[in-house]
C-alpha cells in the first residue's frame, strides 16, 4: 500500500517537482505512510515522521472531521508535545486551514512556511514543549 500511495503522490505532484521519481521516493524512506479509507475507497493518506505531520487528500467527496483530526494529531501531541508541518508559501488555502486548527508559524525557508501546534483548539489536549 505504501508504494501505491507514494506513486499517487508522485503522479499528482510530478510537474511541480524538480527531482527525479527515485529522489522523490527516497525522501520518504523513514516516514510512516498510512492510507485512510471510507468503505473500500482510499480517500486520503497520513504521512508522519516524528512530530512532523502531513495529510494528502485523494478525493473531493470526503470531509475531514474534528474526530479525524484528533485521531491523527493527538498521538503525535502525546508523544512529542507538538505537531509540526510545513506549507508551500503559495498555498494560502492550506495556510488558512492549519491556522484554524491552531498551528502557528515558526519560520520559513525558500519554499515553505514551517508551523507548530501545541494544543488542538477544540479539545483540551496537552501543551508541553516540542520534543523532536
Amino acid at each position: 500500500m505504501r508504494a501505491t500511495i507514494l506513486e499517487r503522490l508522485w503522479l499528482e505532484n510530478e510537474e511541480a517537482l524538480y527531482i527525479t521519481k527515485q529522489e522523490f521516493m527516497a525522501c520518504y524512506v523513514d516516514w510512516d505512510i498510512s492510507p485512510q479509507y471510507t468503505g473500500d475507497v482510499m480517500v486520503a493518506a497520513t504521512i508522519i515522521k516524528g512530530s512532523e505531520f502531513h495529510f494528502a487528500r485523494f478525493t473531493g467527496d470526503w470531509t475531514l472531521t474534528r474526530a479525524d483530526i484528533r485521531r491523527y494529531l493527538e498521538p503525535i501531541l502525546a508523544q512529542y508535545g507538538c505537531v509540526t508541518t510545513r506549507v508551500p508559501k503559495e498555498d494560502a488555502r492550506m495556510a488558512r486551514f492549519i491556522r484554524i486548527l491552531g498551528f502557528v508559524p515558526t519560520g520559513e525557508d525558500e519554499f515553505y512556511i514551517h508551523n507548530k501546534l501545541e494544543q488542538l483548539p477544540f479539545k483540551n489536549s496537552g501543551g508541553a514543549s516540542c520534543r523532536n
